[in-house]
Parts: C-alpha cells; sequence; structure tokens
C-alpha cells in the first residue's frame, strides 16, 4: 500500500510531506507550498514496509531531520515551569524539578534552527545548561540582539 505522510508545522504555518526524492535517491521532507508541479510518471514507488514516519522524525524538534542528536539540558525559570511540565514538547523529554521552583529539560534532539528559535523564543525564562556549543549561540545570538537596539539608540 502507498502512503504519503504529511507533517504540519506549526511555527511555520506551514505543512510538509514526506517522500522520496529521485535527484538525490532518498528521502526529503518537502514544503508543500515550495511545490511548484507536480507531474504523474509511470514510473512506481512503493514505500518500504519497514518505515516508520514516528521514528524518521523522532529526534527532529521539528521537520529538519538532519544534523547530529545531541543531550540538550535546558533549566525553566519557577515562573514558566508549569507549562514546561505540563506539555510534552518532545518524546525524548527528561523533567527535573529543582528545589528552587524551576525546572530541568533534558533533551535527545537535533541542533536545528527550530530548537533554537524555541530556546530563544522563552526569552530569559530559559537557560542551555549543555552542550557547549548551543549555549555560547544563544550569548552570541544575545549579544547580537542586545547590539540591534544599541544602535537604534531606544536603550
Amino acid at each position: 500500500m502507498n502512503r504519503i505522510f504529511f507533517e504540519p508545522a506549526a511555527p511555520g504555518h506551514a505543512s510538509y510531506v514526506i517522500a522520496y526524492c529521485h535527484r538525490t535517491n532518498s528521502l526529503r521532507t518537502f514544503k508543500i507550498e515550495r511545490i511548484e508541479a507536480i507531474e504523474p510518471t509511470a514510473e512506481a514507488y512503493t514505500i518500504p514496509p519497514d518505515f516508520d514516519p514516528n521514528a524518521f522524525l523522532s529526534s527532529s524538534w521539528g521537520i529538519v531531520v538532519k544534523g547530529e542528536v545531541k543531550t540538550i539540558r535546558l533549566k525553566f525559570a519557577p515562573q514558566i515551569a508549569r507549562i514546561m511540565e505540563e506539555t510534552v514538547w518532545h518524546p525524548s523529554q527528561v523533567l527535573e524539578k529543582q528545589s528552587d521552583g524551576s525546572v530541568i529539560m533534558t533533551l535527545r534532539v537535533t541542533d536545528t534552527v527550530e530548537l533554537n528559535s524555541w530556546i530563544l523564543g522563552w526569552g530569559e525564562k530559559v537557560e542551555v545548561l549543555e552542550p557547549a556549543e548551543i549555549r555560547e549561540k544563544m550569548v552570541r545570538t544575545a549579544k547580537a540582539m542586545l547590539d540591534v537596539y544599541q544602535k537604534s539608540g531606544n536603550l
């Protein structure tokens, strides 16, 4: 049985299709809005019976599946700890309530722009504890954001 797998992505208000790409001879994720034309061919493709779309996406934060899977530790401030505790953000998440009311979330995910945007979206209410390279990336981004506001003279 041929199946098509659609993956909605809330942050971009977009939908994606996971499909075989004849150009790269591999599975790819295509943003539906970017598809300009579809042409039926006589060529047949059967999805392998062992293909599991959930497994394919299991290490991704969103729709991007390429990259190295890393263990990521985030510390969320007490003010938003409840939101973290009542939401399953990723199947790999493990939460540890801290004595100060904060929550440490540990994840096994691919380091992608989607993940980094999500982290940045929590502003000063989150701190990246590990890995060092993501922590450093957040510091560089915070400094660059500060520069934008200092240059505009609105500080």
